[in-house]
């Protein structure tokens, strides 16, 4: 069970208002608390690129080290107004607003370490923490991250998983919008001078097959927007979607269907339509043989735990470091129905979080 530190510690930053964007008292405290332990944290640039208004939140320990662990600062929603309930088993929220286990139960297992280190003065390795912005929305800190050259492999703590489980496969997710071009003209007077680009969006999108298409695969229509007024036939319509998939080459050919099915569908009504996609985040895959691998299944023995390394189905800052040649895996928080108003995870799975940082840091 999770000792009486480990949960105040917890709960103080589950208090602390960070949406993404606006992570700036999170990073304070954090910044604070590894000062207090005398460690030269610091808040690097990245908020000149990413619009938040902090910057990642980076702390080398005895010079940085091969490996950085990982969580973000941000949560979905607010957090300062929920009031928290510590059972014989769990912390909660009462149900009227997000707890934020995910991911403030991520930073407080590594500073729980961290500071049980330095309090023990018991021997560690080298390494790197780094409390990232705006996972949530668009992993901008992640991938603003600026870490030493020394970095080689991550291990990121924001996985709803079991502690002793951790992703070493997911998702890329490539996101798309159908810029549809048709004609106005007066509903009422002249309905057949116009072209209607909501119609013809409705045909390319009925055409297509949407949802799950294989186990690594789905697809998404996200929003429509379009039309100007009841009694204009509508010149313009935009939807936005995206395809999803554990394997890279599954990806393109699903654009390519959904671009030619809109613009069959748009020469068919004489309208016309632009169509653009970008990889918001790319896929990774580990084998389990991979350094990274290894790693993470040593620490999960040493914490008494059996290791299971699996895929995901979800995006996280694991993807940001992967694709900057960091291998990387994603440990389980068991942080449980995230963003929800029921939100809530299990002292044992915080403890052992926790005891997972503290195998993998200490000598």
């Amino acid at each position: 069970m999770a000792g009486r530190r480990l949960v105040e510690l917890f709960q103080e930053l589950a208090a602390l208002d960070g949406p993404s964007g606006r992570e700036a008292a999170v990073a304070k405290y954090a910044v604070n608390f590894l000062k207090k332990l005398g460690l030269a944290a610091q808040v690097d640039n990245a908020a000149g690129a990413t619009g938040s208004n902090t910057g990642n939140v980076v702390c080398q320990v005895g010079g940085g080290g091969e490996f950085v662990l990982l969580a973000h600062m941000d949560t979905a929603r607010n957090t300062a107004a929920t009031k928290q309930v510590v059972t014989a088993d769990r912390i909660t929220s009462d149900g009227k607003g997000q707890l934020g286990a995910d991911d403030r139960a991520g930073m407080a297992a590594i500073l729980y370490a961290v500071e049980r280190a330095v309090n023990t003065s018991s021997p560690i390795k080298p390494f790197t923490i780094a409390f990232t912005t705006q996972e949530e929305t668009s992993m901008a800190g992640g991938f603003n991250l600026a870490l030493g050259t020394s970095v080689r492999r991550g291990y990121v703590f924001d996985s709803s998983l079991d502690p002793g489980s951790y992703a070493v496969a997911s998702p890329g997710a490539a996101v798309f919008t159908a810029e549809v071009a048709g004609k106005p003209s007066h509903a009422g007077i002249a309905p057949e001078k116009g072209v209607c680009a909501i119609r013809i969006a409705a045909a390319a999108i009925t055409a297509l097959a949407w949802g799950r298409h294989d186990e690594d695969t789905t697809s998404n229509i996200g929003t429509i927007a379009g039309g100007e007024a009841t009694n204009v036939v509508p010149p313009k319509a935009v939807v936005k979607g995206e395809v999803r998939s554990l394997d890279i080459t599954k990806v393109e050919p699903i654009l390519s269907r959904i671009k030619g099915e809109f613009e069959k569908a748009a020469a068919a009504a004489g309208g016309a339509v632009k169509f653009e996609w970008a990889w918001d985040f790319k896929p990774y895959r580990h084998s389990p043989d991979a350094p990274v691998c290894l790693a993470a299944a040593a620490a999960v023995k040493s914490a008494g735990l059996t290791p299971a390394g699996v895929p995901s189905h979800g995006g996280s800052d694991a993807n940001s470091l992967n694709a900057k040649g960091i291998q990387t895996v994603n440990f389980g928080i068991g942080a449980r129905n995230p963003h929800a108003d029921d939100e809530y995870i299990l002292l044992e799975h915080l403890a052992k979080a926790s005891e997972i940082v503290w195998q993998l840091i200490k000598k």
